[in-house]
């Protein structure tokens, strides 16, 4: 089964059959179905801001360390396998939680969580173990919609802080610049913008009363961008950081 994203980035990296077909190589191991698909559509990069996809590239270049982690650092549980098992694994995602997807020749994909030490088999497909990721509940919140963000623009990002989460979250919304909404988490909002390359994610943050605002835009989309940097400053929102590319003047 295939995976329909909906693509919040302008620009994408895609990667050819070639190229996938070199890494088996270099590995010795075939790549899961629907790999070699999701490269071609669309890349490397975050699905539902969540799960990190890898190219061939990255795979090899985490090769040795995630081998080496797993000889060394070995503390997950699995009914069938065992740390011999993941001496030959490959390392094909995860998760800015520390969490893996590994690749088990003749078996499969299998998680290995961050925070837990059930090793969890994802099924055959890399298709499979995206979809389980994101919305399967049980590392993360279940995602509503499905979304992917390139890694390869030059993207401006901004965290901005205030008080009213449902005030924000109204203001954001009446813009209508969304194709969709990720309202996976009840104190969280992610508002999908591909027309400036990014998305707004509004979330409560418990205990300080506070609100925390995350906003990613593709710099050329300055002029969309400021609709809604003068939505969040008219309730009261204020910008707290600006890091990565500039906006374009």
């Amino acid at each position: 089964m295939s995976l329909d994203l909906i693509v919040v980035s302008k620009r994408l990296a895609t990667v050819g059959l070639a190229a996938v077909t070199a890494l088996e190589q270099r590995l010795g191991v075939a790549m899961p179905p629907g790999y070699a698909e999701l490269m071609a559509i669309y890349g490397e990069g975050s699905v539902c801001n969540t799960l990190d996809v890898w190219g061939p590239a990255r795979i090899l270049e985490r090769l040795d360390e995630a081998r080496e982690i797993w000889a060394e650092c070995w503390f997950w549980e699995h009914p069938e396998l065992v740390q011999a098992d993941f001496a030959a694994a490959v390392p094909v995602g995860g998760s800015s939680s520390g969490d893996q997807v590994a690749l088990v020749p003749g078996r499969g994909l299998v998680v290995l969580p961050r925070h837990s030490d059930d090793a969890i088999d994802v099924g055959t497909s890399y298709t499979e173990a995206v979809r389980w990721f994101c919305t399967s509940g049980r590392l993360v919140a279940a995602s509503e919609v499905l979304w992917f963000e390139s890694w390869t623009q030059q993207s401006c990002w901004e965290n901005w802080s205030g008080d009213e989460f449902h005030q924000v979250q109204d203001a954001i919304a009446a813009l209508d610049l969304h194709v969709a909404v990720d309202a996976s988490r009840e104190d969280a909002r992610t508002f999908l913008i591909p027309a400036m390359g990014g998305h707004v994610y509004v979330m409560e943050t418990f205990g300080d009363g506070d609100l925390y605002v995350h906003v990613r835009f593709e710099p050329e989309y300055v002029a969309l961008y400021a609709r809604i940097e003068v939505a969040l400053a008219g309730v009261g929102v204020t910008r707290v950081a600006r890091w990565g590319a500039e906006p374009a003047a």
